[in-house]
This record gives C-alpha cells, sequence and structure tokens, in this order.
C-alpha cells in the first residue's frame, strides 16, 4: 500500500494502536442506583460546546508492515466544515488539501495534480457505519459516537473508572460474532477509550483518548489512537493534537485548477 493510501486514511479521519491497559476486578452496577445513572447520563450529554476551532497535529500512519509520519493544520465549524491541509515529514510542501461539508468530502492532490470527489460515509466505512461530519468532529473531541442505543448499556465500576457496554460484561468480548460497544471513562466524564465491535465484518474498532488538558474551559485529548483492521490489513493511526485555539472565524481557502482532472473518491490512490 502507497503512502498515499496512508495518507488518505488520515485525512478521511478528518485529521496507533496501543494495547488496552490491564483493568482492576469490577462490580456491576446496580441500574437503580441514581447516582451512578446519573453519571452515565453526564457522560451521554458531554458534548463540548465549541463553534471554531483550529489545530496542528503530528500524526503517525501504520498500514499493515507500512508506517508513514505526517504534519497537518486541521479547521472545523462545528456541525458545519472541515477543512485539513497535510504533508508528509519527508516533504517541505503541502501536498493533500481536503474540505468536507456535510457527506461530501474534496480532495486536492497538490503532488500528482489531481482532484478528488464523494461521499464521506463511503469514505470511512472502515471507521464504523455512522462516519460522517459530525461523527469526525466528535472523535476529534474525544465523543466518539454511539452504535447502540442508550438503554443497551449496562454499567460496570471500578474504582476512579467507568465501563458502559452492551454486551452484559465489564471485560472486552472475545468473541468478534457480536456487535456492539464498550466504552472506559472516568471521573471527569471523559471517554478514555472506545472499542466497537461490528459483526458483519468481524471487525474491532479501537479508539483511545489520553492526554486530557483544558483549551478555554473545555477538555481537549491531546492524543488520539485508532486501530482497526480493514482490507486484510491492520490499521492505525496515531494523533498528537497541538495548538489548539478556539476563536474564530477561520477561513478554508479551496481553490480547484481547472487543470485538474476529476475522479471519484473511491479511485484515490490509483495509478
Amino acid at each position: 500500500m502507497s503512502m498515499r493510501w496512508g495518507l488518505f486514511l488520515l485525512m478521511m479521519l478528518g485529521l496507533a494502536c496501543v494495547a488496552p491497559k490491564a483493568r482492576k476486578p469490577l462490580q456491576e452496577l446496580n441500574q437503580a442506583n441514581l447516582a451512578q445513572q446519573k453519571q452515565f447520563d453526564s457522560l451521554l450529554s458531554n458534548r463540548p460546546e465549541w463553534q471554531w476551532l483550529e489545530a496542528k497535529f503530528n500524526a503517525d500512519i501504520r498500514v499493515g508492515d507500512e508506517r508513514f509520519s505526517a504534519k497537518g493544520r486541521l479547521r472545523m465549524r462545528n456541525d458545519s466544515l472541515i477543512w485539513l491541509s497535510i504533508k508528509p515529514d519527508i516533504a517541505i510542501i503541502e501536498v493533500f488539501r481536503i474540505i468536507i461539508v456535510n457527506d461530501t468530502a474534496q480532495v486536492l492532490d497538490l503532488l500528482n495534480k489531481k482532484y478528488y470527489w464523494g461521499s464521506v460515509r463511503q469514505a470511512t466505512a472502515w471507521l464504523g457505519p455512522e462516519s460522517g461530519l459530525s461523527e469526525l468532529q466528535n472523535i476529534v473531541w474525544g465523543y466518539p459516537f454511539l452504535l447502540q442505543p442508550r438503554e443497551r448499556f449496562s454499567a460496570f465500576q471500578a474504582e476512579k473508572e467507568t465501563v458502559l457496554s452492551t454486551f452484559g460484561q465489564p471485560e472486552e468480548p472475545e468473541n468478534t460474532e457480536l456487535n456492539g460497544q464498550h466504552l472506559r471513562f472516568f471521573g471527569l466524564g471523559r471517554i478514555s477509550e472506545s472499542l466497537l465491535i461490528r459483526s458483519a465484518e468481524k471487525q474491532r474498532i479501537r479508539m483511545e483518548f489520553t492526554g486530557y488538558h483544558p483549551i478555554e474551559k473545555q477538555l481537549w485529548p491531546g492524543k488520539i489512537n485508532i486501530s482497526t483492521r480493514a482490507n486484510g490489513k491492520d490499521i492505525s493511526i496515531s494523533l498528537d493534537m497541538q495548538r489548539v485555539q478556539l476563536q474564530g472565524p477561520f477561513d478554508f481557502p479551496f481553490t480547484i485548477p481547472d487543470a485538474y482532472p476529476r475522479f471519484n473518491l473511491s479511485e484515490f490512490g490509483g495509478n
């Protein structure tokens, strides 16, 4: 798989796989316990409040046995738009510029002088069945989307950590013939790990969020690690977010040169 495909996975994320930490024995929570139910409510309603966002990031991407590193700039307007500028570590110039509006993604391949256009949900199917603009923005904030209805979750606790799971057990299920979600979060209502299992593809999508720090009274995950498997290859993306600011508005420059031929997004990475 070429470096272009590695960078494509990064940009379709809207912008590493690490092993889960060992957990201490857990006890199931009494669902009638109002305090714990309130904590569950707090987690699900803990969406960040923001209108504009700008950040720089470093990314490490692994696809099978290949590894790529990249740097980039990210700009977002809440529920409206994602803009990305990406260059690999080995380059000194921008190679991709991406803009995502609603369910449409447009990509300028500046190195090969091509233009791509297509559906966000189709391009990000490897992240999950619901992976549009809003869901991508939530991942950046450490708030991955829920795959299952809230009432299907059971709650478990271990000291300062709470586990919410649709699998009826606090431990991560080994059986891939399941479909559901497993969440870990800590006292401030911030998610530290989300595991999605998609039975049809026998796929696990793990997202881990660490390095939370305040940005204008909002908690922001400084590091985001995502791992999954697609097209027979293990994929991991590690993002180190830097220089985050929420004061906008920002501009989103994106001009398609007349000489750039247009291709469907599904053709990206081809000859």
